[in-house]
């Protein structure tokens, strides 16, 4: 009834004890899911996680003489505030290694897309456990790419929505400042889902005209977000390019390519197998739910808030699949744009479900039965993981050959040995960084969409490397030593045959090292190697 406070749809009934322990079960799955793939081996099979590493060892080791970070960064965390992962990975690094400090990093901001479909489901007045289903997608594409920032965001995404419709369902101060933080730290998580969290707001506002007593509560974490955004839009660092190459007629044939943006993983059909088997528990997980809600049809709550608040998230899957079907692939420096909206799409879906049952036992049982269905995809990935982390054994053996802060410069042209398909090889160098600092010879910094960048090379106190050609890391063809070369005295080399040849015209550079594909040289009368050891 509008401006009516209506009550909750349906209270949990029965065994308490049941009930705490389909939360400890639902805590239990999150924890596994998303961490048992890190923790399967020493280097996490995602391709940019080494120079998020990286870039969180800048922030915990800037002010160390030893690291030479100094010497080559600044911030800017208000033109670029993709800063939470880097934010936790550096505070864990207090004790923590650096790459076990950005796996905990990561592993949290993940968790985040259950937790927020949990709380989104919560919003709409149904059992948070739906939300569980939120774990699906965890473990796709876009996390072996390792875009952590762009997955976290959309779990804070519907976190956003679920706190706003609880809030004008009922207003709190509280509530209120919980939308506040959350929205705060989608900020410095992915400012670029922003804008869609505060549209979100908007359609909140719009379909809850005259279906409850205020909207007020909205509009002091709408300013405050809003306001902080503008702020950014033009405090933005320069690189930063908005110029969006609209898809026009909408490419429709892209829903043909679905499955190859959310679930084509590894090169073998393991991740196939998992994600279908998971899809066969969703559907009919959702048959089951949708019978008991039509039999139990005349028992629903006769008003049309329920309506309301799933018209909202059927808006937003609607709006992100419009987009999906209409961004280009590349927007300035941010590659794959448009495949992460079917994410978003699919990962909401499971808001749309029939709420539980009323019993505990109905609410554990669901829990169980959701692990149980989304389990053997982190298993798949973890033993993916676990396989790759074999094949990284020679490239630790090889880097303990180099000294703390090293000028490294290294390709990769060999990128076979992991059931991946996008490469976590391209980036694996980037280690070295992360535990012994230095330089590298490509860098996210030098993109222009890092919270880092790279001091002025006109900066006389600056020792920046040289910038190198667009996709270098990518092109190791591209490599002439007399060109690209001579700032560093390490070069590593991923490759199957021998790359003497690549440094014949420097007799001052020899081969140090050889284990398997990999290839490590040394520009005698440069930096020195380990401490105790001749290099």
């Amino acid at each position: 009834m509008p401006g009516g406070q209506i009550q909750p749809v349906a209270r949990v009934t029965g065994p308490q004890p049941l009930l705490w322990l389909a939360w400890v079960c639902a805590a239990a799955t999150i924890v596994y899911v998303v961490g048992a793939p890190f923790w399967a081996a020493d280097y996490p099979m995602m391709t940019d996680f080494p120079f998020h590493t990286a870039s969180a060892s800048v922030f915990r080791h800037y002010s160390d003489p030893g690291w030479h970070f100094q010497e080559q960064f600044v911030f800017q965390p208000l033109a670029v505030p993709y800063i939470s992962l880097y934010g936790l990975a550096a505070l864990f690094m207090l004790v923590l290694s650096p790459i076990a400090a950005t796996k905990l990093a990561a592993a949290l901001l993940l968790a985040l897309m259950p937790i927020g479909l949990m709380v989104l489901c919560w919003g709409m007045r149904k059992s948070p456990f739906l939300g569980l289903w939120g774990l699906v997608p965890v473990w796709g594409v876009l996390s072996h790419w390792g875009f952590v920032n762009f997955l976290a965001a959309i779990g804070l995404f519907a976190l956003s929505i679920g706190l706003a419709l609880r809030l004008v369902d009922r207003p709190t101060p509280k509530l209120q400042g919980w939308l506040i933080a959350c929205l705060l730290f989608l900020f410095f998580t992915h400012v670029f889902r922003l804008p869609f969290a505060l549209g979100s707001l908007l359609i909140v506002g719009l379909m809850m005209r005259g279906r409850v007593n205020s909207l007020k509560g909205l509009a002091i974490p709408f300013s405050i977000a809003a306001a902080l955004f503008i702020f950014w839009w033009f405090a933005r660092a320069g690189e930063i390019s908005l110029d969006i190459r609209w898809v026009w007629p909408p490419d429709w044939s892209r829903f043909s390519e679905a499955g190859t943006y959310l679930s084509d993983v590894f090169v073998s059909d393991d991740d196939a197998k998992a994600f279908r088997r998971t899809g066969l528990f969703f559907l009919l997980t959702a048959v089951v739910l949708f019978a008991i809600a039509i039999v139990r049809l005349r028992s629903w709550p006769n008003d049309s808030w329920i309506l309301a608040a799933h018209g909202v998230v059927v808006a937003v899957i609607l709006i992100s699949l419009a987009l999906y079907v209409t961004l280009p692939m590349e927007i300035g420096p941010w590659w794959y744009v448009y495949p992460r909206e079917l994410t978003v799409a699919v990962f909401l879906l499971p808001a749309l479900l029939p709420n539980l049952p009323r019993k505990t036992w109905a609410h554990l049982g669901f829990v169980v039965w959701t692990a149980i269905a989304i389990a053997p995809i982190s298993e798949a990935t973890a033993e993916a993981h676990r396989e790759f982390g074999t094949t990284t054994m020679h490239f630790r053996e090889i880097v303990r050959e180099l000294p703390r802060g090293p000028k490294l410069l290294y390709l990769v042209y060999d990128h076979h040995g992991s059931r991946a398909k996008n490469s976590p090889y391209i980036h694996l160098p980037a280690y070295v960084q992360a535990e012994r600092g230095g330089w590298l010879s490509f860098h996210f910094a030098d993109l222009g969409h890092s919270p880092l960048r790279y001091r002025s090379r006109q900066d006389p106190n600056a020792i920046v490397p040289p910038k190198m050609p667009v996709r270098w890391e990518w092109s190791p063809q591209l490599f002439q030593l007399d060109e690209h070369g001579s700032f560093f005295d390490w070069f590593l080399v991923r490759r199957m045959s021998s790359p003497d040849s690549l440094f014949a015209a420097d007799p001052s550079i020899r081969r140090v090292a050889h284990f398997e594909d990999w290839w490590l040289y040394h520009r005698q009368g440069g930096s020195a190697g380990p401490e105790g050891e001749s290099p």
